[in-house]
C-alpha cells in the first residue's frame, strides 16, 4: 500500500486531480483477471478499494504478492511498451482507477512540467519497489561484503547471534520432546531474552537508522538476517501475518485484532513461543496500550458535553475495539454517536457484525470510504461537526503531503472546539530494524517536532495542543483543537 500512496504524494495536487478526473473507475469481481501475463496493456491502474493478487505462469496458482488499496500497477509495461510479466487478479471485489495510455501520453506531450514531475515520481516509485522486492541488489553487494573486513565483521556479529539463537531453539525443541511437547519455562525465558536482545539491540545497532553503514549495505545485511530468521517466523501465527500481509499491508484490521487478543499461537512446539516473543515486543505492547488511551479520550469527550450528544469519528477504524470498550464499560454513555470509516470491506464487515451483536446500531454508524479521495475532494462525506476525530495506524503509511491533506480534511469536519488526535510511531521504536528488514513492515516514524510541523502546515496553522505517549513511549498521539 505504501509505495502507491507515496507515488501520489510525490505528485503535485493539480496532477493528482488530473489523474482522478481523467481516470475511469472499474469494478472487478472476485476471481476476475485484471491483467494477463504476456499481454499488451494500454493503461496504468490505481487500486482504490479491495485486494488483488499477483502470480506468474512459472509458479502456477501460487500467489506471489498481494496488492492493497493505494497500489499502482501496469506502470512498467507503460514505460517499456512491453508485454506484462505477471497476472494480476481480484482476490475480492475491488475498485480500480484506469488511466489510459492515450490520455497520459497526450497530457505528457502537452504539459512539460507535468511530464517532469510524473516521471520523477514514477522513478522514485520504481526505485522503492525495486529496493523492497528484488534480490539483485543483494547479489551485487555480495562481493563488496566479502572484500571489506569492516562489513564482513558486521555480518559475522549478526551471524554469530543468529547461530546462538538457532542453537538455543534446537535445545528448546529437544527439551520440549521430553516434556510433553512443552518448552520448559526456564528455557522459554532464555529464548525470550535472546530474542529481545538480538531484535532490540544488535539489529538496531548494526542495521538500524543510526548505523554508520550505507543504506544499501544495511538492506543487504537485513536480507541475510531475514533469510536466516524466516524458518522461525513462518512457524508463528500473528507475526507470520505481519510478514505475509494477506490484506496487502501489515497493519490490517485483523492483525490489530490479533494484537489486542494477545494469544500467541503457531505451528509445532516452537511456533507459539516465537509468536509470544513478537507479541511481547514494544510495538505490539504499544498497539495494545493505545486501545486504552483512545478509550480514555473518547470518554473524556463524552464528559465534556455534559449530557449533550457527543459526536466522534474514527478514520481507518480497523477493529475499533476502543469504541466497543467505551460502550461496554460500566459508565456506558447514552449520548455518544460514533462514526467509523475504513476502506477495507472486510474491516467494515467485521465491525458491522460486532455492532449487531452488541445491539449498537443506533449509536455506531459505519462508512466505507477512501480517505485519500475525501482529502482531495474526490469524494464527499456526510460527517460534520464532530467533537473528536482520531486516527491511529494510518498516517504512518502517508508521507507529509498526504498527511497534511488528511489533517485539513479533519479540520473541516470538526465542530468549533473539536479535537483531532493522530497516532504515529516514534523513531525511538527499539524494534524498527526488525520491522523494516525482517517483517518488511516499513512505517514512517515521526517525532514530536515532526507532528508540530505537520499541524503548522495544515489549516490548524499552529503546533499541537498536546502530545501524549503510551507507556512504552514509542507510539505518540498528537492533539490539536479547532478554534
Amino acid at each position: 500500500m505504501q509505495t502507491g500512496l507515496q507515488l501520489l504524494g510525490d505528485l503535485e495536487e493539480t496532477h493528482v486531480e488530473w489523474f482522478l478526473a481523467n481516470g475511469v473507475e472499474q469494478t472487478v469481481i472476485s476471481g476476475t483477471t485484471v491483467i494477463e501475463e504476456g499481454t499488451n496493456i494500454d493503461a496504468i491502474y490505481l487500486l482504490l478499494q479491495g485486494l488483488l493478487g499477483v502470480r506468474t505462469s512459472s509458479t502456477g496458482d501460487t500467489q506471489l504478492a498481494a496488492l492493497g488499496a493505494g497500489e499502482i500497477f501496469g506502470e512498467i509495461s507503460y514505460l517499456e511498451g512491453s508485454v506484462t510479466t505477471a497476472t494480476i487478479y481480484a482476490v475480492e471485489n475491488s475498485l480500480l482507477l484506469r488511466i489510459s495510455r492515450a490520455a497520459l501520453d497526450r497530457k505528457i506531450s502537452e504539459d512539460n512540467h507535468f511530464a517532469a514531475v510524473f516521471f520523477r515520481a514514477l522513478a522514485k516509485h520504481l526505485s522503492r519497489r525495486l529496493r523492497s522486492q528484488t534480490h539483485s541488489l543483494a547479489e551485487r553487494i555480495q562481493t563488496r561484503l566479502d572484500a571489506q573486513p569492516d562489513l564482513s565483521n558486521a555480518w559475522t556479529k549478526l551471524s554469530r547471534a543468529l547461530a546462538d539463537f538457532a542453537e538455543l531453539m534446537s535445545r528448546a525443541d529437544k527439551e520440549a520432546i521430553k516434556n510433553r511437547n512443552v518448552v520448559p519455562p526456564k528455557t522459554a525465558a532464555e529464548i525470550e531474552s535472546a530474542f529481545h536482545s538480538f531484535a532490540g539491540e544488535a539489529l538496531n545497532e548494526i542495521i538500524g537508522d543510526s548505523s554508520p553503514e550505507p543504506a544499501a549495505i544495511r538492506d543487504e545485511l537485513g536480507k541475510r538476517v531475514q533469510r536466516s530468521f524466516l524458518p522461525y517466523l513462518l512457524l508463528t501465527h500473528t507475526a507470520e501475518r505481519w510478514y505475509s500481509k494477506p490484506r496487502g499491508y501489515a497493519g490490517d484490521y485483523f492483525t490489530i485484532e490479533l494484537l489486542y487478543r494477545n494469544q500467541p499461537a503457531g505451528e509445532g512446539r516452537l511456533g507459539p513461543l516465537i509468536d509470544k516473543c513478537f507479541m511481547d515486543t514494544a510495538p505490539a505492547k504499544a498497539v495494545r496500550n493505545r486501545r486504552r488511551l483512545l478509550a480514555e479520550e473518547i470518554a473524556k469527550t463524552v464528559r465534556t458535553k455534559h449530557g449533550a450528544v457527543a459526536r466522534i469519528a474514527s478514520f481507518a477504524c480497523g477493529p475499533a475495539a476502543e469504541i466497543f470498550d467505551v460502550f461496554n464499560s460500566a459508565d456506558r454513555p447514552d449520548n455518544l454517536i460514533a462514526t467509523l470509516l475504513d476502506i477495507d470491506s472486510e474491516a467494515i464487515a467485521f465491525v458491522s457484525d460486532k455492532i449487531a451483536r452488541h445491539h449498537l446500531e443506533q449509536a455506531i454508524q459505519i462508512r466505507q470510504a477512501n480517505l485519500v479521495y475525501l482529502a482531495i475532494g474526490r469524494q464527499e462525506t456526510d460527517i460534520r461537526q464532530q467533537d473528536l476525530i482520531y486516527s491511529v495506524g494510518l498516517i504512518d503509511y502517508f508521507n507529509d503531503r498526504l498527511t497534511t491533506k488528511i489533517i485539513d480534511l479533519i479540520y473541516d469536519l470538526l465542530a468549533p472546539g473539536g479535537r483531532v488526535i493522530l497516532g504515529n510511531f516514534h523513531p525511538r521504536n527499539p524494534m524498527k530494524a526488525i520491522m523494516d528488514h525482517v517483517l518488511d513492515w516499513r512505517l514512517i516514524h515521526r517525532t514530536e517536532k515532526d507532528m508540530d510541523r505537520l499541524f503548522q502546515a495544515s489549516r490548524f496553522g499552529r503546533t499541537c495542543s498536546n502530545i501524549r505517549l503510551e507507556p512504552e513511549g514509542i507510539n505518540l498521539f498528537a492533539e490539536c483543537i479547532k478554534d
